[in-house]
């Protein structure tokens, strides 16, 4: 009697055993056929979601060489390990080309991701309404946010920043709104 209730107890064990290794595999499956659905309806490149903050949920992320901080829609780790920024701006329609501000941004957003990786990003992604852009991470398109950056830390007060134009609604969340003539005109 004694050995038939060992033999029970071992096919009892044995049995949960691989219904919870079942159930488990079972779960991962499903995790991995939510993010298959998920990365499908984002229309996201190969790759690795590493950072998102489409949601506004992110951290920021910052460089410790450049004064700059950012975030980014979305971050994905292609397979050769690199970084790779993708910025929406689903307001965007009927653009031929990308707004050099635009370029401008996924370009910082390169130079942040450069100074996480030790590797600078190839490229990023700028994801307008009716189409995306590829925005090539070139040596010139980095020496020209550098410039940006230089030009940026010259202005105070005394040496407010050049502008001709700029959106009403942009000017009245700006924390340099009270040292620039085109913010106090908004």
């Amino acid at each position: 009697m004694g050995s038939l209730s060992i033999a029970f107890g071992l096919v009892l064990l044995i049995t949960s055993v691989a219904l919870l290794l079942l159930l488990r595999n079972e779960r991962q499956h499903q995790q991995q056929r939510r993010e298959t659905a998920y990365y499908q309806a984002l229309r996201l490149p190969e790759g690795t979601l590493v950072y998102k903050d489409a949601d506004g949920q992110g951290t920021t992320l910052s460089s410790s060489a450049y004064p700059l901080i950012g975030k980014p829609d979305y971050v994905i780790q292609q397979r050769d390990g690199r970084l790779m920024p993708l910025e929406l701006k689903l307001s965007t329609k009927g653009a031929t080309q990308p707004y050099s501000n635009h370029v401008i941004q996924v370009a910082a957003y390169c130079l942040i991701l450069e100074d996480y990786a030790n590797e600078a990003p190839t490229h990023g992604i700028l994801r307008y309404a009716d189409r995306d852009f590829t925005v090539e991470y070139t040596p010139a398109l980095r020496k020209k946010v550098l410039r940006q950056l230089r030009a940026m830390s010259t202005c105070d007060e005394k040496e407010q920043p050049v502008l001709k134009t700029q959106n009403a609604r942009k000017c009245q969340a700006c924390p340099f709104r009270a040292i620039c003539p085109i913010g106090q005109e908004k």
